[in-house]
């Protein structure tokens, strides 16, 4: 019984371990400042209502 328990503790802390990893080289490899040097927001803003 301790060994299922034991088995299924391990596996998940190496899941969010590995999740943590691939989060964190996904945000250095995304630079969120490049969305605004990019794609400038717009000045107007065109609606359908006018």
């Amino acid at each position: 019984m301790w060994l299922m328990f034991t088995t299924v503790f391990g596996f998940t802390v190496l899941l969010i371990l590995g999740m943590l990893i691939m989060i964190h080289f996904l945000q250095r490899a995304m630079i969120s400042e490049d969305s605004t040097t990019i794609d400038e927001k717009p000045e107007t803003t065109y609606t359908l209502d006018s």
